[in-house]
């Protein structure tokens, strides 16, 4: 569903993206994870099309990003830091972004609905956004990413101050999209919280592949046993393998 093929990007002339390479597979939830400045937001964008790669390809769904914007339909996306609207309210951002993704009048209104329920939005429809927490601004950028039922879910740090039960949404939306033969790309400093539900990870440092795989691969590569948490396999690869 998502190819990465030697994907460089600098900045300044300084690389931020070294020639990654990152394959997600349907029906799978792929972790990106790395240390601050790794790369992987950088990759991210490349990704969604919000930045334009140096060199190298980049596919969704078999549609190089370069040259076919309709890739972008199948898209959930959600930023690390969401810029919210502020004087708008949660129902008119949701339907905003819902008419930006071509919704038609009827799916619209029940796919609003819907996302409203999952987050637990109701009591904040007519409320402004600048009056809303850290929180419940992150649950409706969340909503508004799988406002369109998206094929595939791209994720930068999703549990930004997410609380358990929003995070437990969040969880359940990426296996549902996965099982329904999507696929997840997640970026987050959380590994705790992601382990249970990732089938394979990419971990990068200095905007280079050290490590991927499967979460079995990776405790076999770091050398460690199965029920080794995820965050000491990355610890370990990423203080084994860094240059």
């Amino acid at each position: 569903m998502i190819e990465v093929a030697g994907l460089w990007k600098s900045f300044d002339g300084v690389p931020a993206v070294s020639g990654l390479n990152m394959v997600v597979n349907a029906g799978t939830i792929h972790g990106l994870f790395g240390l601050n400045g790794a790369g992987k937001t950088t990759t991210i964008k490349c990704i969604v099309g919000l930045l334009r790669p140096d060199r190298g390809e980049v596919f969704v769904a078999g549609r190089s990003v370069l040259t076919d914007t309709a890739y972008k339909s199948l898209l959930g996306y959600l930023p690390e830091n969401p810029a919210l609207p502020e004087y708008l309210t949660t129902e008119e951002f949701l339907i905003f972004n819902a008419r930006l993704k071509g919704l038609r009048e009827g799916e619209l209104k029940r796919r609003v609905s819907e996302a409203v329920e999952l987050f637990g939005l109701g009591r904040y429809l007519d409320r402004l956004i600048y009056e809303l927490s850290k929180g419940v601004r992150q649950r409706i950028a969340f909503a508004a990413a799988i406002v369109n039922s998206p094929q595939i879910l791209i994720l930068d740090e999703p549990f930004n101050g997410l609380d358990p039960e929003a995070q437990s949404v969040a969880k359940m939306l990426m296996r549902e999209t996965a099982k329904g033969g999507g696929a997840v790309l997640v970026s987050t400093h959380l590994l705790d919280s992601i382990e249970r539900v990732c089938d394979s990870a990419t971990i990068i440092h200095a905007g280079r592949e050290l490590a991927s795989g499967s979460l079995e691969e990776l405790r076999r590569l770091a050398g460690l046993e199965g029920s080794t948490p995820l965050e000491d396999v990355f610890l370990n690869i990423v203080s084994r393998r860094r240059v």
